[in-house]
């Protein structure tokens, strides 16, 4: 393993955490930064015009009561996410990937997922892909283990090459996550692959039984639409290099507001609140920590 993402990731061990702290209510805690260190997707092509930036993978994240720990990042190469023309081509309506090119993507996003989580956590989580969307030239899929404590890896593709991937497994006696209620949407606010120059945001989450759509109003890019299937939903937009004092200054994520699209045609207004399960106090309390660099 890298000594320095070995490093980082004991640094988040919740076993050394004060005995009398709740982390499922202490802002601290729960605004806790998952450090990441990039490494190496398998396969990547040799930079050709200047050394190769880092991405830096964020997510403020908590499992049930306890930390989750940050379990995957890559290395990127300059000008990964296109910029200028090439983040034109974004849309903030999903397309269906499908066939060959959604079998290729998931087969990439699995075998990323099980080699860095063996790795980092010394586990086999038991992946599967949960949603697989397409945006322009990319391709999201969102892998889960599908347990009550929900180990995940989010991976970002372009034209079918692997740019980016971030995810969080449950540490030490996280307690298991609480249902949705049918007309509602869980997920924790905060992902972000980013470099210098660009980055991208991506949220991913569970729906209840009743929600078959999911609309978020973002900073950057106004009103995006998730891919909602099988309980679980994603979505992503580009957005401005985050920066550690821009990421720590707000929990929210770049979202402003999130609504549900229930079976019946109706409309419900998800809280941020409601969303994260986090308090208005704690939703607006500046993060601590940060991502580390090689």
């Amino acid at each position: 393993m890298n000594d320095s993402l070995d490093h980082a990731l004991r640094g988040l061990d919740p076993a050394v955490t004060p005995a009398d702290l709740d982390t499922g209510t202490d802002p601290r805690a729960r605004a806790l930064l998952a450090r990441v260190i990039a490494t190496a997707p398998m396969g990547a092509p040799a930079p050709t015009t200047s050394g190769p930036r880092v991405l830096t993978a964020r997510r403020l994240t908590v499992a049930g009561g306890g930390v989750a720990a940050g379990i995957a990042a890559a290395l990127l190469l300059p000008g990964v996410f296109g910029g200028g023309s090439a983040m034109a081509a974004w849309t903030a309506t999903p397309h269906t990937v499908s066939g060959d090119r959604a079998v290729d993507a998931q087969e990439k996003c699995l075998d990323h997922a099980q080699d860095t989580a063996k790795r980092t956590t010394g586990r086999d989580l038991g992946f599967r892909p949960v949603v697989t969307e397409g945006r322009g030239p990319w391709t999201l899929v969102y892998v889960n283990d599908g347990s009550n404590h929900l180990a995940e890896i989010t991976c970002l593709l372009r034209d079918g090459d692997l740019v980016g991937a971030h995810g969080s497994a449950p540490g030490p006696g996280a307690q298991p996550l609480p249902p949705v209620p049918a007309g509602s949407a869980r997920a924790a606010l905060g992902s972000a692959l980013s470099t210098s120059e660009e980055s991208v945001r991506t949220v991913t989450g569970r729906v209840g039984a009743d929600v078959v759509g999911l609309e978020l109003s973002t900073e950057a890019k106004g009103d995006v639409t998730a891919t909602v299937t099988g309980g679980y939903f994603a979505a992503w937009w580009p957005d401005a290099p985050a920066t550690e004092e821009r990421e720590n200054a707000s929990l929210r994520g770049g979202v402003k507001s999130v609504t549900a699209i229930l079976q019946d045609g109706s409309r419900h207004s998800v809280s941020l609140e409601e969303l994260t399960g986090l308090t208005s106090t704690q939703l607006n309390t500046p993060a601590t920590g940060g991502s580390a660099r090689d």
